[in-house]
């Protein structure tokens, strides 16, 4: 769902001249570009995305923070079509809600084949996080932010029922500790899990000294967006993914 490396386009890097900033990575789909569009005038960040997409194949995606009218016109010149939304909601932490719900740690090299089919059990609708394979989790065990003390299990008669896997922004200062993906097994439904293992990750990540607590969700899975409005998660970003 969300790149895990990234370049920056040519000369525009906003570490220098804090001019705005296009990033480039990939996954398994194509090219990705990243961007945030309060950043940019409307001719500028069009006459910098064709320049991109002149070197680019066909089938680029374009996630843009805070889109506009203005930057779905541009887009729409160029060819793309807006795909989804998602929402970055944030709250600091700790929360007034809490759970004592029972969680155990991932364990490495035992839980990988068994969190996936949960995994795209319950997220067999969604093209991106319905796709995951014990190869997979094992490249994020790789990254810097991996730690299996903040990926929650829950088990229910001895098989996992829900988890909430959290990641930590290092670089954040404050420190932000994110709700990197939570979901409940479809055998599991109706049970207040959803919203136990997210109040979990949470103290969890306020237990690892997390003063601000966040998470992304698609803006359209309402009953989502509604559980995490009654936890005190606010919307602070609207992310839209652009492809053609």
């Amino acid at each position: 769902m969300r790149p895990q490396s990234s370049d920056t386009f040519g000369g525009v890097s906003q570490a220098a001249n804090e001019e705005p900033v296009v990033k480039v990575s990939e996954d398994r789909d194509g090219a990705i570009l990243e961007l945030d569009a309060s950043e940019w005038s409307s001719d500028g960040l069009a006459m910098t995305l064709r320049s991109i997409l002149d070197q680019s194949p066909q089938g680029v995606s374009i996630w843009i923070d805070h889109p506009s009218d203005e930057t779905n016109n541009s887009l729409t010149r160029l060819g793309f079509q807006i795909q989804r939304d998602l929402f970055r909601m944030e709250r600091p932490l700790p929360m007034e809600q809490r759970t004592d719900i029972e969680t155990r740690s991932f364990i490495v090299d035992k839980d990988e084949e068994e969190w996936c089919r949960v995994n795209n059990r319950a997220f067999a609708w969604h093209r991106e996080q319905s796709g995951w394979t014990p190869e997979l989790v094992r490249e994020r065990q790789t990254e810097s932010w991996f730690d299996p003390s903040g990926f929650l299990i829950h088990q229910r008669d001895g098989r996992i029922a829900a988890f909430c896997w959290t990641k930590i922004h290092s670089e954040d200062t404050p420190l932000v500790g994110e709700v990197y993906v939570i979901a409940v097994d479809p055998d599991f439904h109706g049970l207040g899990l959803g919203r136990a293992l997210t109040l979990a990750g949470y103290q969890h990540l306020e237990g690892a000294g997390v003063t601000q607590g966040m998470l992304y969700v698609d803006a359209d899975n309402t009953p989502a967006v509604t559980l995490y409005r009654d936890i005190g998660l606010e919307v602070q970003v609207v992310r839209r993914l652009y492809q053609r």
